[in-house]
């Protein structure tokens, strides 16, 4: 363990950073580059406090870097500090606020590429981000390492760690659970390396604890190299758990949840292969229950011909039709990529989208968490990177929703009169109308679908509204010939073609 007489020291700076991106002064944009170096904020969480307070590192450069803690208020002043007494390259990847207050956070020591690290290392911070306890855990001998993971605080003021734990087995390195309970100052309660009946290739993307009973939730393990959901009692006995595939051909690569629709039922965001498209990714959204019951889902967010992907802290749920959602998108891997956040209600509907393609954000960006805001709006970090200087910092955006540019899908009442065709106009460079006066909408499982020359899908959404007109924003698409179907149900009820110019 670490001698506490070196912990007292740290850097604190104090700023106030306001950057106004529109009238309403309740929406900034804090630039990070202040921080000088290397700098990648890796988790967050909203405190008791509405402020929202941020993990990370920074240093001289992406090999020799500290532990980093922000806080930020809802009005963007913000304070940080930087503990570079407590050991170099040690990684923070996760944090909760304690019942007292005070912030429980999780680093690992020395990481490699794939987050592999030699120790774990538990912090307990003030509600001025001082240190008020700090444990070190090596690994055991039969360990080859570990890889930071996630917390959960339980209702009874106890904090369950889980990551996975790497070992040599006769077919290679594989990874299985580990799982901690600690009390409120990092002191371990109970320790369980599984090396039973639970999953061979573990990950953790989320802890969450089950609303009816003891036990807890774990998003992201894998099942058969898949991403799962595996459920766990309260002294870390497997219980149960199944593949996050809701269709033939169709699973999630990624899961992430903060979200239960009842004591027994999730609504999970993540990144999930798409139709027939297995060198490309989507974000897609289900419900999801615990006996491996899928009620719903949908693929929520996509583009033509590009790869969309989304971190392990992707959603910001709000209320009932505000969900935030954080990703990135690029056409080629290793290329450029840009950051994007979009606005999702319950029903899996995208309400909008703001992409981050400008050269400000770097040639490389990406989301790497958006966190709930108690006034309505989110906080997302939007990571840049430059290809030329491998230089990589952050800026921290507060959004609401009306700052989102709306995805217009809308039917109206037109005079039967004025329908003359299937779609008009045709050729279009913007909206596209389509004549739904046979088609009785009263029912909500009527969708359309818009498919490019290569039969990819490039539009896929619930119709909302009475009327028999429908308006479509096809502004987005490339130039060229697409068709398109209104499916109700299983049925296929107008198929027809276009010309976007």
């Amino acid at each position: 363990r670490y001698n506490m007489k070196h912990m007292k020291r740290y850097c604190l700076t104090l700023l106030v950073a306001i950057v106004t991106l529109a009238t309403n002064a309740q929406q900034w944009e804090i630039d990070c580059s202040d921080i000088d170096g290397y700098l990648n904020w890796k988790a967050g969480i909203i405190n008791e406090n509405g402020e929202a307070v941020i993990i990370g590192e920074c240093g001289p450069d992406a090999n020799h870097y500290f532990p980093i803690v922000m806080r930020v208020t809802e009005d963007g002043e913000y304070d940080y500090r930087i503990f570079d007494t407590i050991g170099s390259n040690v990684r923070l990847t996760h944090v909760v606020q304690q019942e007292n207050g005070n912030y429980f956070a999780t680093a690992v020591v020395q990481p490699d590429d794939l987050g592999v690290g030699e120790n774990v290392v538990f912090l307990v911070l003030d509600s001025e981000l001082n240190i008020v306890s700090m444990k070190s855990y090596e690994q055991p001998e039969m360990v080859l390492g570990l890889r930071g993971g996630r917390l959960m605080l339980d209702d009874d003021g106890t904090v369950v760690f889980s990551c996975a734990y790497w070992y040599q087995s006769t077919y290679g390195q594989r990874t299985r659970p580990c799982f901690y309970r600690f009390d409120m100052n990092a002191d371990t309660l109970s320790c369980s390396y599984v090396t039973g009946t639970s999953p061979d290739g573990y990950d953790c993307y989320q802890l969450l604890q089950k609303p009816d009973d003891d036990g807890f939730v774990v998003l992201g393990a894998r099942l058969n190299n898949k991403c799962s959901l595996l459920i766990y009692d309260y002294d870390f006995n497997y219980v149960d758990g199944f593949i996050l595939s809701p269709a033939f051909r169709q699973s999630f690569e990624l899961a992430y949840s903060d979200h239960w629709i009842s004591d027994n039922k999730l609504l999970i965001m993540g990144q999930m292969w798409p139709y027939e498209e297995y060198s490309k990714w989507n974000i897609g959204m289900a419900e999801v229950g615990l006996d491996g019951t899928f009620h719903r889902w949908d693929r929520v967010y996509h583009k033509q011909d590009t790869a969309i992907q989304s971190s392990p802290h992707c959603m910001a749920y709000v209320n009932d039709t505000t969900i935030y959602g954080g990703s990135w998108f690029y056409k080629v891997l290793g290329g450029e990529s840009h950051a994007s956040v979009c606005l999702y209600d319950t029903d899996m509907e995208l309400l909008g989208r703001k992409e981050f393609i400008e050269p400000e954000y770097g040639d490389k960006s990406d989301c790497s968490f958006v966190l709930p805001m108690m006034d309505g709006s989110c906080l997302a970090d939007i990571s840049t990177y430059y290809l030329n200087s491998g230089y990589k910092n952050s800026k921290l955006i507060k959004m609401r929703r009306e700052d989102f540019n709306p995805i217009p899908c809308s039917v109206s009442e037109v005079p039967i009169e004025q329908l003359r065709a299937t779609a008009f106009p045709n050729p279009t460079s913007g909206r596209l109308n389509i004549d739904l006066s046979e088609i009785p909408l009263d029912e909500n499982d009527v969708r359309i679908r818009i498919f490019n020359s290569n039969g990819l899908i490039c539009l896929d959404k619930i119709i909302n509204g009475m009327g028999n007109l429908l308006t479509v924003d096809v502004s987005s698409l490339p130039d060229g010939a697409y068709s398109f179907q209104i499916v109700k149900g299983n049925k296929n009820i107008i198929s027809d073609k276009f010309i976007k110019e």
